[in-house]
């Protein structure tokens, strides 16, 4: 478990710098991973996502709610986690375009179609 001064650390580490933290919180079950955007006086305020792109129930918090942290050397901003937030925002535009190629594709050329 973390001491104050080491979970304040991580904490403005991560806000500096994206650095992707483990936070558990208090009364709430599974630990959120993530990076903090901004600390301003006592709130802290969470990117609006999980590190793989799925929106936070609760994006403020204060230093009270957080049980424990834990600080990763991985990058919020990383690029093959930012792809994967793209992906998976986007999975189901990219399903309806693949889907649509794929018909245009059988049509040219099957000979059959036209």
């Amino acid at each position: 478990m973390n001491t104050s001064n080491a979970t304040l650390s991580d904490l403005q580490a991560s806000a500096d710098t994206g650095c992707v933290l483990k936070i558990k919180l208090r009364d709430v079950k599974n630990p959120v991973i993530t990076a903090v955007d901004k600390l301003v006086n006592d709130d802290i305020v969470l990117k609006p996502t999980c590190l793989y792109g799925y929106p936070l129930e609760k994006r403020m918090i204060t230093f009270e709610d957080i049980e424990s942290v834990k600080r990763y050397k991985t990058y919020f901003d990383s690029p093959l986690f930012t792809k994967l937030r793209f992906i998976k925002n986007n999975i189901s535009a990219l399903r309806t375009r693949i889907t649509t190629l794929g018909g245009e594709r059988s049509e040219r050329f099957n000979p059959e179609v036209n």
